[in-house]
């Protein structure tokens, strides 16, 4: 009966590894389709003009990023901003890699609520652009979750959950990655920040620069678990001029 139970114990170790392993190696072939971890973070840092539109909330904002991929350093400085201006004004904002900040019509505001916003885009922003390559950091959990067919292609689902300390909070995603492509075509993710733990859908669109794939246009609604819209409308983001190694200046993160 002892040798049953310790067969069986070897048995679970083994498919659980097995399980681990198909995650980790779909997820390192997909990253290495889209140009490769190494040559992602050898380009150091990148800028783009974004615009998001959510004429639902409605919620808008356009103007420039600018990351610096070592620390995640992040900046936005925004023409239109609904959140923090819904009158209008420029809205600057900043992460030095510890702390966020947010200037309205360049008056540094120090309440609590937009600096936190502030800081929820701007690590955000900084993830939602680097997520492909971030999902073989440390502390990041990979689980292959079985294949679907979606509109007649077949795809493995990997879903990825966070470890302690990991982030500011702890959304769930799951990604659909293409068999054939190697490419994530669509994920469902969480919102815990603004207290979303209902998934949505987002649907990627690449494009190539300096060797790199770039989902540059992204669409998202509300789903469910099964991958099934349930939403009525489709919220969208645009990075355009995308340029890679422009070597921003410090002082433009710095409060």
């Amino acid at each position: 009966m002892k040798k049953t139970i310790t067969t069986l114990a070897i048995s679970v170790l083994a498919i659980t590894s097995s399980i681990a392993q198909d995650a980790n190696k779909i997820v390192s072939d997909m990253v290495e389709a889209i140009g490769g971890k190494q040559n992602y973070y050898n380009l150091a840092d990148v800028t783009y003009d974004i615009e998001y539109i959510n004429s639902a909330a409605p919620m808008n904002f356009s103007g420039k990023e600018t990351y610096v991929f070592d620390g995640e350093l992040s900046s936005g400085i925004y023409s239109k901003h609904s959140i923090l201006a819904p009158k209008g004004g420029k809205v600057v904002e900043g992460y030095d890699g510890k702390d966020a900040w947010v200037k309205i019509d360049d008056q540094l505001i120090a309440e609590e609520k937009p600096n936190g916003v502030a800081r929820f885009l701007r690590k955000t922003n900084y993830y939602w652009f680097s997520m492909l390559f971030k999902l073989q950091d440390t502390g990041v959990n990979l689980e292959h979750a079985g294949t679907k067919k979606v509109e007649g292609r077949d795809y493995d689902l990997v879903k990825v959950t966070f470890g302690d300390k990991i982030g500011d909070v702890k959304d769930t995603y799951v990604l659909y990655v293409n068999q054939k492509t190697k490419l994530v075509d669509q994920f469902l993710f969480t919102v815990e920040g603004f207290g979303v733990k209902e998934p949505f859908l987002m649907k990627l669109n690449y494009e190539t620069i300096d060797g790199i794939r770039i989902p540059s246009e992204r669409t998202y609604i509300e789903a469910n678990w099964d991958g099934e819209v349930i939403g009525k409308t489709w919220v969208t983001t645009y990075w355009t001029n995308i340029k890679f190694g422009t070597n921003p200046a410090k002082t433009l993160f710095v409060k």
